[in-house]
């Protein structure tokens, strides 16, 4: 938990500095927002773009490579939306070279959000332009136009285009010749496929020409099957390749049994990843149709009769340990098609119990399952016991609305949940989402029932207490702070308590009180505390009493901490505030 807090103060610490004071040149802090986004932080990275590009009156050069980096963060990290919001709302006196660039992405976005008619439309306009076939994005666009032809199953436009395309350019690069591979594939020209690949070693042709030898019944499904099995094992964090094997295992197993088409589609859909490409086409239904046939067949085999749920049920959770997947399966079919409520619920919580939550591909595969699927296209169609989880993942990930959008309706606790749990979440949700006064009143209900203080529980309460101080909403933070005090909690938990209500008074510029708390969280345990708590503590009450005025007390304090310390840096940090508390009393 305090490291959780720790870690937001340092973020806001680099959204604050990085960008403004740093004297590295543009290129450089470019750099900087790719590695920062590279490594999973792509958030991140668009505020700290935020504060360091400048306007587009004031350097438009640096401002376009500023934004173009933009583009290119939205789109890795499929942002379409954000994406199309910010081309479309430009400026139309921008170079037209730059302009291109932009309604190349915007395009892009269309594609990627499945509007394939718009997409073509705007490719009208820009290849009917003047002067398109000078343009850098010209070869381009005519590619993304096969794109959205096969997008929308237009196979025979898709490669009369092709076939034009490659008329006007002779191209063998690389990216091109997949394109014609997949238009051919998805033609059912199999042989011509193979053969325009066969030259290329890159995986993904060898991954189309896999397909597409199967197809011709060159390789048998279990042959597919076990080459698959063997790459996959091979493959390091390359999650579009993986899924790509993946996809493929999941178009043979049609040819062996429902049990392989499952795992296939499990390990399928557990990889954060989408594929823009029909022919490697995998969603959720599938994988539910899949679960279906499977729990019929193991159904069959035992003898359980069609409507008789309890069996099936007890069958499941005798399965749930040596065999997920059966169990999986069973539970799968009795949550679809159970007529009974309490089954369907108990099916739910135990699907559950089949995933390990702390495997990021289970967190994917439960996502896929009710969030991406036509079953439950409406969140009240999911479970609750899964809603729950689902809003645990949605919170973790930052992802508000649809936190929000799996709460909203709720009224129930689930069945085997705590009231503590179930208000907790309610809290988080609401203040996360917007909702402050709604959330702090549950928060009131929940602090105001906590009788019996688990640490764990206490440190979640004080989640929630943070989001309220990174909302802004201190005072709301003090009152529940205050609530917490009044409650027998562990004692350290205590002094920590103190010190972030502290922080409150600290951010609402009350630095008397900030100073107080400070101290009191240091000399907890003992006046003449002096460990590393206590002194983090103590130097902050220094701080907060110098804004209060306090000169004196803040030396005696900064001078008590120079006392103990031994570390050159911090002994050089503590004299410098202590001259600098001079210099402030002899400009008086």
């Amino acid at each position: 938990m305090r490291s959780m807090k720790n870690l937001l103060s340092a973020l806001l610490l680099t959204l604050s500095f990085i960008p403004l004071v740093s004297p590295v040149s543009a290129d450089e802090q470019l750099n900087l927002l790719k590695n920062i986004s590279a490594a999973g932080a792509p958030l991140l990275t668009l505020k700290m773009l935020d504060q360091a590009q400048p306007g587009v009156d004031q350097d438009l050069y640096e401002w376009i490579l500023w934004e173009q980096e933009r583009y290119r963060i939205m789109a890795e990290w499929k942002q379409w939306n954000d994406l199309l919001v910010r081309v479309e709302g430009l400026p139309d006196d921008l170079p037209e070279q730059f302009k291109q660039q932009a309604a190349t992405y915007r395009i892009r976005a269309y594609i990627a959000l499945d509007q394939n008619r718009t997409a073509r439309q705007l490719l009208r306009e820009q290849l009917w332009m003047p002067d398109a076939g000078s343009s850098a994005e010209y070869a381009h666009w005519r590619k993304l136009v096969i794109e959205t032809y096969l997008q929308d199953g237009r196979i025979e436009d898709a490669r009369i285009a092709m076939l034009r395309n490659q008329q006007d350019f002779a191209n063998d690069d690389k990216s091109w010749v997949h394109l014609r591979a997949r238009v051919l594939m998805q033609a059912g020209r199999y042989e011509e496929a193979i053969q325009l690949l066969s030259p290329l070693l890159d995986w993904k042709a060898l991954a189309i020409k896999l397909l597409a030898e199967y197809k011709i019944k060159l390789h048998s499904a279990k042959t597919v099957w076990d080459l698959v099995q063997k790459k996959v094992q091979s493959i390091k964090d390359d999650p579009d390749q993986l899924a790509t094997y993946w996809s493929i295992a999941a178009v043979v197993a049609r040819d062996m049994s429902t049990l392989n088409e499952v795992i296939a589609l499990e390990a399928r859909l557990g990889i954060a990843t989408e594929l823009n490409d029909k022919l490697f086409h995998v969603d959720a239904d599938q994988l539910w149709q899949s679960y279906q046939s499977y729990a019929r067949q193991v159904g069959n085999r035992s003898e359980l009769l069609v409507g008789n749920d309890q069996d099936w049920l007890d069958l499941a959770m005798k399965n749930r340990v040596n065999t997920p997947i059966k169990a999986r399966s069973l539970l799968a079919l009795l949550i679809t098609e159970s007529d009974q409520a309490e089954i369907r619920q108990q099916a739910a919580a135990a699907f559950l119990g089949t995933l390990d939550f702390s495997e990021t591909m289970h967190q994917q595969l439960l996502d896929q399952l009710f969030n991406n699927s036509r079953l439950f296209s409406d969140a009240d169609q999911i479970p609750v016991t899964i809603r729950f989880q689902l809003v645990d993942m949605a919170l973790k990930n930052a992802n508000i609305a649809e936190a929000s959008r799996l709460m909203s309706g709720l009224t129930s606790i689930p069945q085997n949940t705590r009231q503590f749990d179930w208000l907790l979440r309610r809290s988080r949700v609401l203040i996360l989402g917007g909702q402050i006064e709604q959330g702090d009143r549950v928060l009131d209900e929940l602090i105001g029932g906590y009788k019996e203080p688990l640490e764990v529980d206490t440190d979640h309460i004080l989640q929630v207490l943070f989001d309220l101080q990174t909302i802004k909403a201190d005072k709301q933070a003090i009152r529940h702070f205050r609530q917490l005090l009044n409650v027998s909690i562990d004692p350290q938990q205590r002094r920590e308590i103190l010190f972030w209500m502290a922080d409150s008074f600290k951010a609402l510029q009350q630095y008397e009180r900030a100073a107080l708390l400070y101290l009191q969280s240091a000399m907890l345990p003992g006046p003449e505390s002096m460990d590393p708590w206590a002194q983090t503590a103590r130097y902050n009450a220094a701080e907060s009493l110098q804004k209060a005025g306090l000169v004196d007390d803040a030396r005696r304090i900064y001078q008590a901490l120079l006392a103990i310390t031994q570390e050159a840096a911090r002994r050089s940090m503590l004299t410098h505030n202590i001259q600098q508390l001079w210099l402030t009393q002899s400009a008086e």
